[in-house]
Protein backbone atom coordinates (compact mmCIF):
# COMPACT_ATOMS: atom_id res chain seq x y z
CA UNK A 1 0.00 0.00 0.00
CA UNK A 2 1.53 3.41 -0.57
CA UNK A 3 2.04 6.30 2.08
CA UNK A 4 0.06 8.96 1.86
CA UNK A 5 1.24 11.93 3.19
CA UNK A 6 -0.30 14.00 5.62
CA UNK A 7 -0.09 17.94 7.04
CA UNK A 8 -1.58 18.54 10.47
CA UNK A 9 -3.50 22.07 10.61
CA UNK A 10 -4.18 24.14 13.65
CA UNK A 11 -6.45 26.75 11.88
CA UNK A 12 -6.95 28.62 8.68
CA UNK A 13 -5.88 31.72 8.19
CA UNK A 14 -6.71 33.79 5.13
CA UNK A 15 -8.85 32.53 1.99
CA UNK A 16 -9.25 33.86 -0.90
CA UNK A 17 -10.32 34.04 -4.55
CA UNK A 18 -7.85 34.96 -6.90
CA UNK A 19 -7.89 34.60 -10.77
CA UNK A 20 -10.47 31.88 -10.53
CA UNK A 21 -8.73 29.49 -7.77
CA UNK A 22 -9.48 29.14 -4.61
CA UNK A 23 -6.27 30.24 -1.74
CA UNK A 24 -6.37 28.75 2.03
CA UNK A 25 -3.54 29.23 3.99
CA UNK A 26 -2.67 26.53 6.84
CA UNK A 27 -1.72 27.95 10.16
CA UNK A 28 0.27 26.69 12.44
CA UNK A 29 0.04 27.92 16.15
CA UNK A 30 3.09 26.73 17.38
CA UNK A 31 5.28 29.22 18.53
CA UNK A 32 4.76 32.65 19.97
CA UNK A 33 2.93 33.78 16.88
CA UNK A 34 0.70 31.68 14.78
CA UNK A 35 2.50 31.80 11.11
CA UNK A 36 1.03 30.31 7.21
CA UNK A 37 3.01 26.68 6.80
CA UNK A 38 1.31 25.53 3.67
CA UNK A 39 -1.12 27.36 1.38
CA UNK A 40 -4.10 24.91 -0.43
CA UNK A 41 -4.63 25.68 -3.95
CA UNK A 42 -7.68 24.45 -5.45
CA UNK A 43 -10.52 25.05 -8.15
CA UNK A 44 -14.05 26.28 -7.32
CA UNK A 45 -15.53 23.00 -8.24
CA UNK A 46 -13.09 21.31 -6.09
CA UNK A 47 -13.49 23.93 -2.79
CA UNK A 48 -17.45 23.02 -3.22
CA UNK A 49 -17.09 19.61 -2.96
CA UNK A 50 -15.33 19.90 -0.09
CA UNK A 51 -17.68 22.43 1.62
CA UNK A 52 -20.09 19.76 0.79
CA UNK A 53 -18.06 17.17 2.06
CA UNK A 54 -17.16 19.05 5.36
CA UNK A 55 -21.17 19.76 5.77
CA UNK A 56 -21.76 16.34 5.56
CA UNK A 57 -19.39 15.24 7.92
CA UNK A 58 -20.13 17.90 10.80
CA UNK A 59 -23.67 16.74 10.26
CA UNK A 60 -23.29 13.37 10.75
CA UNK A 61 -20.78 14.33 14.00
CA UNK A 62 -23.63 16.47 15.52
CA UNK A 63 -26.44 13.82 14.90
CA UNK A 64 -24.19 11.82 16.75
CA UNK A 65 -23.53 14.27 19.78
CA UNK A 66 -19.98 14.32 19.31
CA UNK A 67 -20.11 17.85 18.53
CA UNK A 68 -23.03 20.46 18.28
CA UNK A 69 -23.09 23.71 16.08
CA UNK A 70 -21.42 26.68 17.91
CA UNK A 71 -24.48 28.80 19.39
CA UNK A 72 -27.01 26.11 18.65
CA UNK A 73 -29.95 25.78 21.13
CA UNK A 74 -31.53 22.32 20.89
CA UNK A 75 -33.71 21.68 18.26
CA UNK A 76 -32.90 24.56 16.05
CA UNK A 77 -31.13 24.38 12.80
CA UNK A 78 -27.52 25.12 12.17
CA UNK A 79 -26.50 28.49 10.60
CA UNK A 80 -23.26 30.06 9.40
CA UNK A 81 -22.73 33.48 10.39
CA UNK A 82 -22.43 35.32 7.02
CA UNK A 83 -18.31 36.00 5.87
CA UNK A 84 -16.30 38.92 6.44
CA UNK A 85 -14.15 40.36 3.76
CA UNK A 86 -12.95 42.54 1.39
CA UNK A 87 -12.84 42.94 -2.40
CA UNK A 88 -10.28 44.31 -4.59
CA UNK A 89 -9.13 44.61 -8.00
CA UNK A 90 -5.72 44.15 -8.67
CA UNK A 91 -3.55 43.28 -11.99
CA UNK A 92 -7.16 42.76 -13.94
CA UNK A 93 -7.79 39.99 -11.60
CA UNK A 94 -11.12 40.07 -8.50
CA UNK A 95 -9.51 38.91 -5.16
CA UNK A 96 -11.88 38.57 -2.64
CA UNK A 97 -10.02 37.92 0.49
CA UNK A 98 -12.06 36.33 3.97
CA UNK A 99 -10.97 36.62 6.96
CA UNK A 100 -12.65 34.32 9.02
CA UNK A 101 -13.15 34.02 12.64
CA UNK A 102 -10.71 31.99 14.68
CA UNK A 103 -11.70 28.49 15.33
CA UNK A 104 -11.41 28.79 18.54
CA UNK A 105 -13.33 30.63 21.38
CA UNK A 106 -12.36 33.57 23.77
CA UNK A 107 -11.36 32.97 27.02
CA UNK A 108 -14.74 34.04 28.91
CA UNK A 109 -14.77 31.36 31.57
CA UNK A 110 -12.83 30.28 34.26
CA UNK A 111 -12.49 26.59 32.17
CA UNK A 112 -11.65 28.21 28.79
CA UNK A 113 -9.32 30.62 30.34
CA UNK A 114 -7.41 27.42 31.59
CA UNK A 115 -7.23 26.29 27.97
CA UNK A 116 -4.05 26.38 26.19
CA UNK A 117 -4.09 26.81 22.29
CA UNK A 118 -2.79 23.19 21.24
CA UNK A 119 0.68 22.39 19.99
CA UNK A 120 1.23 21.02 16.22
CA UNK A 121 3.19 17.86 16.35
CA UNK A 122 4.83 18.82 13.21
CA UNK A 123 7.13 21.68 14.31
CA UNK A 124 9.03 22.33 17.40
CA UNK A 125 8.71 25.66 19.16
CA UNK A 126 12.27 26.67 18.33
CA UNK A 127 12.07 28.97 15.68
Amino acid sequence: MDVVPETFVDAFGEISLKHGMIRIELVSLSGSEPRVTQRLITSLQAFSQMLQTQNGMREQLEKAGVMRSPGAEPGSQPTSPPPVGEETAAAGATVVRLMPQPAWPAAATPAATALRLPKSPNFSDEQ
